[in-house]
């Protein structure tokens, strides 16, 4: 399942457990247990922006990572962050 993290300095649904940074999240489905199942993979994705002394991008992105632009993305427009 595909959710779009959007940076965001105020009501986050999530944090990154590095640096605290916080994210919305609009999910691809709606089903609470699809994405509680979904939300480690957020988490290590979160992660993995700091390996090598990277951060996390100042847009928004796709987790998984697609090709396209991510305001377009089934997480965006299915989870109505458009």
């Amino acid at each position: 399942m595909q959710a779009l993290c959007q940076p965001t300095t105020s009501s986050a649904d999530v944090n990154c457990p590095v640096c605290s940074q916080g994210f919305r999240l609009f999910w691809e489905r709606s089903n609470k247990k699809d994405q509680a199942a979904a939300l480690p993979t957020v988490l290590n994705e979160l992660r993995a922006h700091h390996k090598d002394g990277d951060e996390h991008p100042e847009t928004s992105f796709n987790v998984p990572s697609w090709s396209g632009q991510p305001e377009f993305s089934g997480a965006a427009l299915l989870g109505g962050a458009v």
